[in-house]
């Protein structure tokens, strides 16, 4: 009888070896395929973990550059641009609906001025800028020219006169469709908030002069105005200069923190070509004095030189043809 080497014949005459070894084949092909199915599931479930792991990072707040730099995918994450565009929609409604040509998008095509309405608020400073473009901006029909400046007003005192409050009741009179804001020139001082006395210059004082700004830049936009908040001028009183440096950086910082708010800076332009305060300069070729005796008013050919500056910025920032009827340019 032959035999096959290390096994026997079954009752169903196969070899026992053979059937062993069909079995062992059986369970090593069971769990090959058991394995490479438990593979594909731990290389699935790293996949998802690591697209979970890279969403979380991109939204992670304790990291200010990842939020800066990322934008997140997120409903959450995009809930402020959202808002921010519904704003800038209200405001560029109210433009076409008046037929204003104003529109701050930066690849809008410059278009005629057509019919707008410009509210100006502000301090003497505000009075000086007014009084500037008031002249300059005469001709142009279409254009209805508000200026509502206060003097020694500010949003440090509030008790003397509410800017916020006030302007409220501008916006709903006037309507304009766009503010522009000059003051700043009595905010060298204490500010009083909720019952507290914040010291001018500290963090605290820093804190809410700029909440201010928000607010007021804030209401206007709100009511489907463009904002263009004018930044203060170099000053030549040492001390006083400091502190206006302090208040315009907060300008510059805060204002467009609002959507549909633009800063235009004045220091530079207003200071010499080393940075110093000047009282002469040349304008239109001719050596003229532009700023007042106190250094910090203008002259009126001063006031004429920074409407005619504004005037330019407005035109440039809002892409529409508006130029000064007498143009008065310094050169530096």
């Amino acid at each position: 009888m032959s035999s096959v080497e290390g096994g026997s014949k079954g009752p169903d005459g196969v070899h026992e070896g053979s059937h062993s070894k069909s079995r062992i084949r059986l369970w090593l092909t069971l769990i090959v395929l058991l394995l490479v199915g438990l593979g594909s599931g731990f290389q699935i479930a790293n996949r998802n973990l690591a697209s979970a792991n890279g969403k979380h990072d991109l939204i992670d707040p304790s990291s200010s550059a990842s939020a800066t730099s990322t934008p997140s995918p997120t409903p959450s994450a995009s809930a402020t641009p959202v808002v921010e565009n519904a704003i800038l929609q209200a405001i560029h409604a109210k433009q076409r609906a008046a037929g204003c040509g104003f529109n701050s998008t930066k690849t809008a095509p410059t278009v005629s001025l057509g019919t707008c309405k410009i509210l100006l608020i502000g301090d003497s400073l505000g009075n000086n800028l007014g009084y500037g473009m008031i002249g300059q901006l005469s001709y142009k029909h279409s254009l209805r020219y508000v200026l509502r400046a206060k003097a020694s007003t500010g949003l440090s005192n509030s008790w003397f006169y509410n800017w916020p409050n006030n302007l409220a009741t501008m916006l709903k009179n006037d309507k304009p469709n766009l503010v522009v804001v000059f003051l700043g020139a009595n905010d060298r001082q204490n500010m009083k908030v909720d019952g507290k006395i914040l010291t001018f210059g500290t963090a605290s004082w820093k804190r809410a002069y700029s909440a201010s700004i928000v607010k007021v830049a804030g209401l206007a936009t709100k009511s489907g105005a463009y904002v263009l908040w004018v930044g203060l001028p170099i000053m030549k009183p040492y001390n006083y200069n400091q502190g206006m440096a302090l208040i315009t950086s907060l300008y510059a910082a805060s204002a467009p923190r609002v959507s549909g708010a633009t800063q235009v800076a004045l220091w530079s332009f207003t200071a010499d070509r080393n940075g110093n305060y000047r009282e002469y300069a040349r304008v239109n070729g001719v050596n003229t004095k532009i700023r007042g005796t106190d250094g910090i008013h203008f002259t009126q050919v001063g006031q004429n030189v920074i409407a005619t500056y504004v005037i330019n910025k407005l035109s440039a920032i809002y892409h529409v043809r508006l130029t000064s009827s007498y143009p008065r340019i310094m050169s530096r």
